[in-house]
């Protein structure tokens, strides 16, 4: 219950610490069941907080997103869909060009409009994201 009031978990995360720390296989597993049969315990409303609270913080893309819940050990088709839910291509293309112009100088050059792809990429942006916000920031450069 400990490691549930610190911050929500996916149910694979808890199994790994608890296994980790040396409760038996059915034990583990009878503690998740009963988590999740009284509702503290929902991969889906996991994912769906770790989304919203993700895109609040500004830290990446639908690329990202999905990699970090793979990692936490959610299912593939419902990381697809609540990622997908989530996040529209218009607020994706809005959080990106937030991040560019946010680094950008008002003239900035070719090397820095590079870094900023760099950046953005790296956020877990998707590659057509990258290129819209780029045309956006480079029209703005050439003015």
């Amino acid at each position: 219950m400990r490691l549930l009031t610190v911050r929500a978990r996916s149910t694979a995360e808890l199994r790994q610490r608890l296994s980790g720390a040396g409760f038996a296989p059915e034990v583990v597993e009878d503690v998740l069941s009963g988590l999740t049969r009284r509702g503290l315990l929902d991969d889906e409303e996991f994912a769906r907080s770790w989304v919203s609270a993700r895109r609040r913080a500004g830290t990446g893309g639908r690329a990202r997103l999905r990699w970090e819940l793979r990692r936490k050990g959610i299912s593939p088709d419902l990381v697809r869909r609540v990622v997908d839910e989530g996040i529209d291509d218009e607020s994706e293309v809005a959080a990106a060009l937030e991040v560019a112009r946010g680094r950008l100088r008002d003239q900035a050059g070719p090397q820095e409009l590079a870094r900023v792809q760099r950046l953005l990429r790296g956020r877990g942006f998707e590659q057509e994201v990258v290129e819209q916000v780029m045309q956006r920031v480079g029209k703005r450069e050439e003015s």
